[in-house]
């Protein structure tokens, strides 16, 4: 019984315990988390600081600077969205708090929110008109949407109400260098050395003001002088190995580069710099060396396999990178840059449906992957989704504006659709970027080309080989320009030394072959696509250039057999589906013809051109007038002023028999192409079957004045026959 009593009482006594516990001051919980997360935030974790900062919130939802801490604790782990939350919050609890509704402001630029923001800046300075901070801030929010006088005021007024800081005048400088004030730019950036001859910032800032510039020499010395303050700095010594790139000084930047993995062997800019720097110069045999060494000394450097994978793409070795990327998926299935390289290899194996999906479960796993859009837009072209594909290189650079190869992307699908003026805004953006890129100035040539100025599409050209003389893109545009101007045997002769040099490379003996194709020297022709193909079994278009070859031999069945091993090649290529539909034309079968315009409109169900075709058919010969009218009708609104396709629909209204919209969309063909005699047979009968006898008779004389021997020749003479009948 008596220990039964002391089992109650101490049962009674935990109770006690624990209610007392339950009892412990709410405010005091909530200031040790807060204490807590504060310490962990002095450490820089940021993860356990936030924990602590939760827990304070949680036990009172209006403790305002646990709120501001737990912002400031996002901020620290690079997640703004949250940070934007938390001051928002904070700001509501305590309005006094400038600093909270600072940070707030800084964030709503980054949103775009620019209203609020300058409301939220102008709020703190009317609670206390000296601070500094908040003019910064409208300078900031000035910059953003590109009122540069009035950045320039801010900036200034922020600098005579605080001490002058070194971060102050090097933003100064940077906005006087957007405003086109460079002499006031250097003036700031030096004041900001004068403040603290032993800032490292200051002297960075200098140094990548001249390199702007294009004032190498005093980039360098303000560089040196950087490294000087802080012998240890790697951003400098980055800095300076692209100066010695630049200036042409290669084994100076190879030995800096190499220094640098031994100065901070930590740090992956360091010690992936040689590496970038063999990248850069286009020695990718070196760079995989480099970083297969840096992989097996640093396994745990997840961005070392991912720019390895890319290498070994552009390479196009394709089996070491899809042996490294499986290496990769297998760890980690979901693996974003994983998957994206793989959807890159198979790219580059020419299977480009896979190589969406791969691609798009890749975005689902990083919607904010600007490289997985980008060979997505590359994918979607491929599988002649055009318009799909300029979203996806648009949602890229939304993404990543500094991604030149997007920006070219997008220059030329816009210069390929007629969009000229597009694709050369476009371009321009992306040598603002990077200067010697190729591709860009190509994309101009392109673009300048469609709106008929041949001089500046040659001067862009030029200057797109320059950069790169082995640009096949280039090249060929330049064999196009040569043959043009009866040049053909100089452009024979530019391709034939490329190749010593070169001799592994199919693209040029391709090239090689189209040349001596412009010059019909069929036997060199052909010769030199058969070392193309045997280097490369999928050189673009090979098989296609062999059929004109033997076209141009008279031998048609081998012309055939060519098209569909260029269609097995390249199975999303409507080209050659039209070209052997076209030879089957010739020998009148028409049946074979249709289904092959049939499965080019299958692959690419948006081509003007395979629509005009197919309903053609159609109408011509054995098909559904009301399949044939939209097809018609899809071509005339993609090419307004294309002829064959005013010609196609205004035939398809005369086979519905509506003569009149008939009579309107031949009259337009005929009107642009006056010596065609099916046009002109198409709108007689157009005129005949609309009442018109004497404007179909003059229409159908013509067709045969022109012809005599044209397909329709015949029922041109039989409706010419009834007219004079019926109209003596």
């Amino acid at each position: 019984m008596k220990h039964k009593r002391m089992k109650n009482l101490s049962l009674l006594f935990l109770g006690v315990v624990l209610l007392g516990g339950c009892t412990i001051d709410p405010n005091k919980r909530k200031l040790n988390y807060l204490n807590s997360g504060e310490s962990y935030a002095k450490q820089r974790k940021y993860q356990e600081a936030a924990i602590q900062f939760r827990n304070a919130v949680q036990i009172d939802p209006k403790f305002a600077e646990g709120h501001y801490q737990l912002a400031i604790a996002y901020l620290g782990m690079s997640d703004a969205e949250a940070a934007y939350r938390e001051f928002t919050t904070t700001v509501s609890l305590d309005p006094a708090n400038s600093d909270a509704q600072l940070q707030l402001a800084t964030l709503e630029i980054a949103h775009r929110q620019f209203d609020q923001a300058q409301a939220t800046a102008e709020k703190v300075l009317a609670a206390d008109p000296k601070n500094a901070r908040a003019h910064e801030i409208l300078a900031e929010k000035y910059v953003a949407t590109h009122d540069m006088d009035k950045a320039i005021q801010e900036m200034q007024k922020a600098l005579e109400l605080g001490p002058p800081r070194v971060e102050a005048l090097d933003a100064l400088g940077a906005i006087y260098l957007a405003a086109d004030q460079p002499e006031a730019a250097e003036a700031a950036y030096k004041r900001a050395i004068e403040l603290n001859s032993q800032s490292l910032q200051a002297r960075v800032a200098l140094a990548e003001f001249y390199f702007a510039q294009g004032k190498m020499p005093e980039a360098e010395t303000a560089m040196r002088a950087a490294c000087d303050v802080d012998p240890h700095a790697v951003s400098p010594r980055i800095f300076m190995i692209q100066i010695y790139e630049l200036t042409g000084r290669l084994p100076e930047a190879e030995k800096a580069a190499t220094e640098l993995k031994t100065l901070a062997p930590d740090d992956p800019q360091a010690y992936q710099a040689l590496a970038h720097f063999y990248m850069s110069i286009g020695q990718q045999e070196k760079t995989v060396t480099e970083f297969q060494s840096l992989l097996a000394s640093k396994p745990n450097d997840a961005s070392l396999k991912t720019q390895l994978l890319g290498t070994l793409i552009d390479l196009n070795r394709i089996p070491e990178a899809q042996a490294l990327d499986q290496q990769v998926l297998r760890q980690s299935p979901a693996d974003p840059p994983g998957l994206s390289a793989e959807g890159r290899i198979l790219i580059a194996q020419g299977q480009y449906q896979e190589a969406q999906e791969v691609l798009q479960k890749a975005l689902r796993a990083d919607p904010k992957a600007a490289a997985s859009y980008y060979y997505l837009g590359v994918a979607q072209k491929s599988l002649g989704l055009s318009d799909l594909a300029k979203t996806s290189f648009a949602r890229a650079l939304e993404l990543n504006p500094q991604m030149a190869d997007a920006a070219v992307a997008m220059a030329k699908l816009d210069a390929r659709s007629g969009s000229y003026d597009e694709a050369l805004r476009l371009s321009a953006g992306a040598l603002k970027v990077n200067p010697n890129l190729s591709s860009a100035y190509l994309a101009s040539a392109e673009a300048w080309q469609g709106k008929g100025d041949a001089r500046q599409a040659q001067a862009m050209l030029q200057a797109a080989l320059e950069r790169d003389p082995l640009s096949l893109p280039a090249l060929a545009m330049l064999l196009n320009f040569d043959q043009r101007q009866g040049k053909s045997q100089e452009a024979v002769t530019r391709i034939a030394n490329l190749i010593p040099q070169h001799p592994q490379m199919a693209g040029l003996h391709f090239l090689l072959g189209l040349g001596y194709f412009n010059l019909k020297d069929l036997g060199k022709a052909e010769a030199s696509v058969r070392q193309a193909l045997a280097l490369d079994p999928r050189t673009p278009d090979a098989h296609t250039l062999l059929a004109d070859i033997y076209l141009s031999k008279g031998q048609a069945d081998q012309a055939k057999a060519e098209l569909r091993a260029a269609i097995e090649g390249d199975p999303r290529n409507t080209v050659n589906y039209l070209a052997l539909a076209y030879q089957y034309e010739k020998e009148g079968n028409w049946e074979e013809a249709k289904k092959l315009c049939e499965k080019a409109h299958q692959v690419d169900s948006a081509s003007p051109v395979v629509a005009d075709q197919l309903a053609t058919l159609y109408l011509d010969h054995g098909g559904d007038v009301n399949v044939a009218l939209p097809l018609a009708q899809m071509a005339k609104q993609k090419m307004p002023d294309s002829p064959l396709a005013a010609d196609t629909l205004g035939w398809a209204y005369y086979k519905l028999g509506s003569a009149e919209p008939a009579i309107t969309e031949l009259e337009e063909g005929v009107q642009k192409v006056p010596n065609n005699p099916t046009f002109q047979y198409h709108l007689g009968m157009a005129y005949l079957a609309g009442g018109h006898s004497e404007l179909a008779r003059e229409a159908l004389q013509k067709a045969l004045k022109d012809n005599p021997k044209f397909a329709q020749a015949a029922d041109a003479t039989a409706a010419l026959q009834k007219i004079s009948k019926a109209h003596p």
